[in-house]
Parts: C-alpha cells; sequence; structure tokens
C-alpha cells in the first residue's frame, strides 16, 4: 500500500508541473533522485505510457539523449511514446530525414497521453523544427490517415493563424473516426472562444454539426465557452439550456452557463445548475466558483442552511475569479442577516453596505458593472426583505466602478500627441524637419489598433474572465 501511495503522490506531483517537489519526496523514500525511481517504475512495468514517458522527460532534461534511444530501442515500449521521442531525439541530434520519417508514423498514431502531442509541439519549437511539424501534420490530413489527437494539435495550430477552413475537414474526420473526432472539434472551438471569433464562426459549424456535438461532452460545453467569451450570452444560455439535467455535466460547463445566466439576470436559473454541480459532487477547476453561485443562489432565496453548506464547500483551491468572490461575498452579507433576528436587519444592511465597499477596495474585483451591481441590489432586497421593510434607492447604490473603456484613453492620449505635433510645428525652426519625423515614428509606433483584444492569457481563467473583460468593452 505504502508503494501505491508513492505511486500516486509521485504522480500527482509530476502530473501538475512540479517535478522539485517530485524530486524531494522520492529522495526521502530512500532513492537518490527521480530517475533511479522513475527507471525502477518503468521495469516495473514497460509498458505503461506514463512510466516511460516521464523517465524520458527527466532524461531529456539531463540531456540524455543516448540513453533515452537506448530506453525506446531496447524494450517493448507504448509505440506512440516510443515514436515521439524518436522524432526528438533525431531533431536534437538534427538528423533530418530520420526525423521526417519518424514525424510521419507518429502523425499517424494516436497518442497515449493527452498532454503528449503539446509535449512534443513545444519541444520541437525549442530545436526549430516546427515547420516540419506542420509538413507532416498536412501531408497526413491530405491523405486522410491524420491521427484525432494530431488533428487536434494541426487544428488548433491552424486556428491560432485564424485559418478556420480547418474546419472543412470536420465532416470527414467524424465518418472515420466517429467520437474521437471530439477532439479536433474541440480545439477549434477552444481557439474560437480564446480569440472571441464564436458571432461569426460558431452558427456555420453548429449548423453542419450542432447536433452531433450536442451528444459529445468537450465539443458541447466548448461551444459554450466560444460563445461566454465572446460574450454572446443568449447564445451561451440557449446552447447550454438544460445542462443540468446532463448525465455528462461537469463543473466547468455549468460555470459557463451561470456567467451566461448573470448576465441575462435570470438568477433563479443559474442558482438551480450551481445548486446542481453541488449536489453531484462535480470538483474540477471551477469547484469553487460553483459553490459561490450556489450560495448565492440559496441566499436570494432565504435559505439559510443552504447558504451555509455551499459556502462551507469553497476549498480556497480554485483559481481566483472576480465576478464568483463577489457572488461569495453578498451571499455571506445576506447569510448574517438570516442567522439574526428580524429587527436586526436594518443594522446589518448598513454595515455589510460599508463591508462590501471595502471588499472591493482591498480586493480590487474587476467586475462588470451592470451584473455586478445587480447582483448587489438583489442582496441587499434580500437582507430588507428578511427583515420586513423596504430598502431605500441611496443604499441600494453599489460603489463598483464603472469599466473605462482602454479605447477612450488612447484616442485622448492621440489626441493631446496631435496637439503636441501641431505646437511643434508651429515652433519648429527651418532645417529642424527630422523632429517632426521622428515624433511621427513615435506616435505610430505607439497607437492601439482598433481591433485589440483583451491580454489575459491565464489559462484556466479564460472559462469565465475573458466574458466580462469583452463585456466592458
Amino acid at each position: 500500500m505504502a508503494d501505491d501511495n508513492t505511486f500516486a503522490e509521485v504522480k500527482r506531483l509530476l502530473d501538475e508541473g512540479r517535478d522539485r517537489d517530485a524530486n524531494a519526496f522520492v529522495q526521502r523514500q530512500g532513492f537518490d533522485g527521480l530517475i533511479p525511481w522513475l527507471r525502477e517504475q518503468h521495469h516495473a512495468e514497460p509498458a505503461d505510457a506514463w512510466r516511460l514517458d516521464m523517465l524520458c522527460r527527466e532524461l531529456w532534461r539531463q540531456n540524455e539523449t543516448a540513453r533515452i534511444r537506448e530506453m525506446i530501442t531496447s524494450e517493448a515500449v507504448d509505440s506512440s511514446v516510443k515514436c515521439g521521442w524518436e522524432v526528438l531525439v533525431e531533431a536534437k541530434e538534427d538528423q533530418p530525414e530520420a526525423l521526417e520519417t519518424a514525424l510521419s508514423r507518429l502523425v499517424r498514431l494516436e497518442a497515449s497521453r493527452e498532454d503528449f502531442p503539446a509535449f512534443i509541439e513545444r519541444e520541437l519549437a525549442s530545436l526549430k523544427a516546427l515547420r516540419r511539424l506542420d509538413a507532416a501534420l498536412e501531408a497526413a490530413v491530405a491523405d486522410d490517415s491524420i491521427s484525432m489527437s494530431f488533428a487536434a494539435l494541426h487544428t488548433r495550430r491552424l486556428c491560432l493563424r485564424k485559418q478556420w477552413d480547418v474546419s472543412r475537414h470536420f465532416d470527414q474526420w467524424i465518418q472515420r473516426a466517429g467520437d474521437a473526432a471530439a477532439l479536433p472539434v474541440a480545439a477549434f472551438l477552444d481557439v474560437v472562444g480564446d480569440l472571441y471569433e464564436a458571432g461569426t464562426l460558431l452558427p456555420d459549424v453548429i449548423a453542419k454539426h450542432g447536433d452531433w456535438m450536442k451528444r459529445q461532452t468537450i465539443p458541447f460545453g466548448k461551444a459554450g465557452y466560444a460563445y461566454a467569451s465572446s460574450a454572446l450570452f443568449a447564445e451561451t444560455a440557449a446552447w447550454l439550456d438544460g445542462c443540468e439535467t446532463r448525465e455528462d455535466l461537469q463543473g466547468w460547463i455549468a460555470a459557463n452557463h451561470i456567467t451566461a445566466l448573470w448576465a441575462l439576470h435570470r438568477y433563479e436559473e443559474a442558482g438551480t445548475v450551481a445548486a446542481e454541480v453541488l449536489r453531484r459532487d462535480l470538483r474540477d477547476a471551477t469547484w469553487d466558483w460553483n459553490a459561490a453561485a450556489a450560495a448565492f443562489g440559496h441566499a436570494l432565496a432565504g435559505r439559510a442552511a443552504e447558504t451555509q453548506a455551499a459556502l462551507d464547500a469553497i476549498t480556497g483551491t480554485s483559481s481566483k475569479n472576480a465576478e464568483f468572490q463577489w457572488a461569495a461575498e453578498l451571499a455571506r452579507s445576506v447569510l448574517r442577516a438570516l442567522k439574526l433576528p428580524r429587527s436586526e436587519s436594518k443594522r446589518v444592511l448598513n454595515e455589510e453596505r460599508q463591508r462590501l465597499a471595502m471588499v472591493l477596495q482591498k480586493h480590487s474585483l474587476k467586475l462588470d458593472h451592470g451584473s455586478a451591481s445587480e447582483r448587489y441590489e438583489l442582496a441587499l432586497k434580500a437582507i430588507a426583505k428578511h427583515g420586513g421593510f423596504r430598502a431605500r434607492s441611496w443604499q441600494l447604490r453599489s460603489s463598483i466602478q464603472k469599466p473605462v473603456n482602454p479605447l477612450r484613453s488612447w484616442w485622448v492620449i492621440g489626441g493631446l500627441l496631435l496637439v503636441l505635433l501641431a505646437v511643434i510645428r508651429g515652433c519648429i525652426k527651418p532645417g529642424e524637419e527630422g523632429v517632426i519625423d521622428f515624433l511621427e515614428e513615435q506616435r505610430k509606433s505607439e497607437q492601439l489598433p482598433m481591433d485589440a483584444a483583451p491580454t489575459s492569457q491565464e489559462e484556466i481563467d479564460k472559462l469565465l474572465q475573458k466574458p466580462q473583460q469583452l463585456r466592458s468593452r
């Protein structure tokens, strides 16, 4: 049992990218380091792709390509991991013909590990071999032999260059690979959401493949993400409608649905969706977000015990999200009133108004003004309802700052620069035109493009933070 526990802990640490922690852990177990431990694990289970891959990655970090070649040629190993490491070794040793041959085999094999294609891509980028990768991917697409895991990589690479017509292959891939084609379709939808292109691209894709996508968990959820990220909240809610009743519901899918429902003022429905996530214990990186949303929904309904239970479910391990942090704070305010005699409600309302203003100031929450202000008002009305009085309009006003459009600031700066140029032009002496040229170049280099997009790229918060940024534009 101890060995099983050790393996599980090291696997968790390595899968989270915490190599140093894993190395320290195995040393405490009596090993010299990760490589001896992984070698022993690989010999115990030579067919296990994870053990071989992790061992090769550690050897790769030590620049031990000869030992990697020995590992993948001397024993029966997983074919995709074997071929993938052949690719990297040939690239590292600058063997172009062998590299092309290995790449041609690799892109036609299904990856045994989910992150393996992205890992191969990243390492080939560091070795300046991405053109060879793209050539191998295109050749496999052309003869319709590409595996779906590498079709997903190919799709993502093209979409990041906005070559959206890669979607023309979806019909062929769905017919050939069936459910496995969810991988490239999901990759397409992911980038569509990241680049806020759902409004122009999703209608056509859904018209062609919508029925199939709804039967697939990840494409179904990713389409909801793409709509929400593009601030198309009515479309998000319509697409994800009823997701809480699906057997394959996942927390991140619900979180996108809740964001859309909040934007559409459908707070009771949002609370229902979030409560179902908690009821079914659907834990993922958005667990705290759903717990906060469930707490807010229960608080508005005056359910003290359920509100407390939902707040207690917050673990503090999910990534921060301002809108859901705000929902949790509002739920705490209402809960405080629900736990006290009704005669205390007026005092609680005024004290919580002050506390919430301090929360905004302390945490600098970047909130959507409309939705966050409306939820603030609903929370205070819930306190007033519990106390049997009517909150006054001045009490319902929030201190949430309206977002400033960054483009306006740049237009102001641009206007000031033009005025300054005019003044300088009026004062400049003959023969000093070079100064004007320099200032003109500075103005051009500093001007913000009209189509500039928000720059937040934090991976896990992309599910929900980007919609809030977009709504403020």
